[in-house]
């Protein structure tokens, strides 16, 4: 078979048209449609033009997700340096200092996109909800409560007594504990403020890092 030929063939598999074969090999249109003439090439044309997309798409995929992590990592750096400013900006206000003192003792620190506050005392939770709403301006509609509940509790009473202090209704499914020993027994459960914010937990990450320095390296007389 012809080196042209052979190429041609290999060519048509790879899904290429008579018109782009022709132009590649300088060969005529009326030559390749003779060569080709009864020759069934659909199945090694699709196989090949589904590998192609596969592989265009996977490149797309990697592209987007470097764009998205570069994204990222500009917004994250954002949310460190606005999280600075305002802790030069609140660092002797009561209920900044208080809320993330708070969230540095009690609150959870490994997800990337979770703040979540747990407790028993409602007026703790009370307070660092005061701090979401006016400091970090968090819709109230974002926050989010999760009960934890002993098996022997009432879950509506329970419901009743933290959606009262807290002034919400955004409740998760309530996880229901094993009973406890009754002289320890918590009346109502335990709480948990929950937002998903990565921007604000980053910030919140930073804030916990920095207040220590602050506090330590104060003069007090």
């Amino acid at each position: 078979m012809r080196t042209d030929k052979s190429l041609a063939f290999t060519l048509r598999k790879q899904g290429k048209s008579y018109r782009q074969i022709s132009t590649e090999l300088n060969v005529a249109v009326s030559t390749l449609s003779n060569w080709f003439k009864g020759i069934d090439f659909s199945e090694d044309i699709k196989k090949k033009l589904t590998e192609a997309a596969i592989d265009t798409s996977t490149i797309h995929i990697k592209a987007l997700n470097r764009a998205r992590g570069d994204t990222l990592e500009a917004l994250y750096m954002r949310a460190e340096i606005e999280a600075l400013e305002e802790m030069k900006a609140y660092g002797n206000e009561p209920l900044f200092t208080t809320a993330v003192a708070t969230y540095w003792g009690e609150g959870e620190k490994t997800s990337k996109n979770q703040i979540r506050l747990t407790n028993t005392d409602p007026m703790m939770l009370k307070v660092f909800m005061k701090f979401l709403l006016k400091i970090c301006a968090v819709p109230k509609e974002k926050i989010r409560v999760a009960m934890f509940i002993y098996s022997d509790l009432n879950e509506e009473v329970c419901h009743d007594y933290w959606s009262t202090h807290l002034d919400l209704k955004a409740f998760h499914k309530t996880m229901v504990l094993p009973s406890r020993c009754k002289a320890r027994r918590l009346q109502y459960g335990i709480c948990t403020i929950i937002v998903s914010n990565s921007y604000l937990k980053k910030k919140m990450l930073v804030w916990i890092d920095q207040l220590p320095k602050i506090i330590l390296n104060r003069e007090y007389t």
